[in-house]
């Protein structure tokens, strides 16, 4: 993983999912603080953990599956990890796919 994903991935969830990151971080940083932060969320707020799974759209059966077999405080780091490779998943695509504006103009004249 690059570090601009990880990066991007890392303000996604500063602004999405309330975590307090330092200008440079590395993913373990990130994955110990999302940690922290969704066993806070899962003891105060269960429906806002639910939720957050649902935005960043990490696979339900990948979570059952992480929480069938790891125990505490392990589960919460592997649902963090979880979390932060779909995030950069998702980024990874969005460049892949990305279209420059100029060839949007091209495009329209097409039609």
């Amino acid at each position: 993983m690059e570090q601009r994903h990880l990066e991007e991935a890392g303000t996604w969830l500063v602004e999405n999912a309330g975590i307090n990151l330092p200008s440079a971080f590395t993913m373990e940083d990130l994955e110990n603080t999302l940690a922290a932060a969704l066993e806070a969320l899962v003891e105060s707020n269960f429906q806002q953990f639910v939720l957050l799974l649902y935005q960043v759209d990490v696979p339900e059966n990948k979570v059952k599956a992480i929480l069938a077999s790891e125990s505490y405080p392990d589960v919460y780091r592997s649902v963090a990890r979880l979390i932060i490779e779909r995030q950069t998943e998702k980024i990874i695509s969005r460049e892949k796919y990305r279209q420059s504006p100029d060839s949007l103009a091209s495009d329209a004249e097409k039609w």
